[in-house]
């Protein structure tokens, strides 16, 4: 009974290591291509997977293989900030706006298990495919969060409300838009760079870039009011 258990517990460990070589290799490549871009033989190759049918056997599609994938990082970005939150809540904070920017910022470029937990780390790709699904697959990426409620940046939106409470809701509204995507686009690069160079080249090896995005960031919601614009004559 006790080796019947020993060889049930290995294999079940081989299928998830082997499911999630798949997944590793999948978001490298999504990350790169775009999801159109990748076919299941590639992804099955570059995870040194035996045949096209282990895709297929551990995930059912390259579509809920996808699904998967933008839920996972849904989930430890999501699951990152709520631990970082509960941390600056219990000492008070946080007591100004820079420090959610810098929450946002370090749960998305602090690997997994260091400190306080991160997301995926600075290479692993996930802000690449996530802003990639967001530009060229937008319905893709909302149907697969159908139910997700993201409830740590929420908690982190609440709490700039609570810090600008002089500018009109409809205007922060459009700035944390601006703000999301700026961050988005701004991490994905900064992905490609550590992709391209372990060091993050000339940019991303300073120490002042993370500061200065997230000063930039700031900058985008606590700009001063937006006064009324003349009448544009054509």
């Amino acid at each position: 009974m006790a080796q019947r258990q020993r060889t049930e517990d290995s294999r079940h460990d081989q299928a998830e290591s082997a499911a999630e070589r798949i997944k590793d290799a999948a978001l490298k490549l999504f990350s790169a291509r775009g999801i159109d871009g990748v076919t299941v033989r590639q992804i099955v190759a570059e995870a040194g997977a035996r045949n096209n049918a282990s895709l297929h056997y551990y995930f059912g599609s390259k579509d809920a293989l996808v699904r998967a994938l933008i839920l996972e990082c849904a989930h430890l970005s999501d699951s990152a900030r709520i631990r970082r939150l509960d941390e600056i809540e219990a000492a008070g904070g946080p007591r100004e706006v820079a420090e959610i920017i810098r929450l946002i910022v370090e749960v998305e470029t602090t690997p997994r298990g260091v400190g306080s937990g991160g997301a995926m780390g600075a290479s692993s790709g996930h802000m690449r495919f996530v802003m990639g699904l967001q530009i060229n697959n937008r319905r893709v990426f909302m149907q697969a969060l159908t139910g997700h409620r993201n409830s740590g940046y929420l908690r982190c939106i609440d709490h700039i409300y609570r810090l600008l409470p002089g500018i009109p809701k409809s205007v922060l509204n459009q700035r944390l838009i601006f703000m999301d995507l700026f961050m988005g686009s701004t991490l994905a690069a900064r992905e490609a760079a550590f992709e391209q160079d372990p060091t993050g080249g000339k940019l991303w090896s300073s120490e002042l870039a993370i500061e200065n995005l997230i000063i930039s960031a700031c900058g985008i919601l606590t700009a001063g009011p937006i006064t009324a614009p003349p009448e544009v004559q054509w």
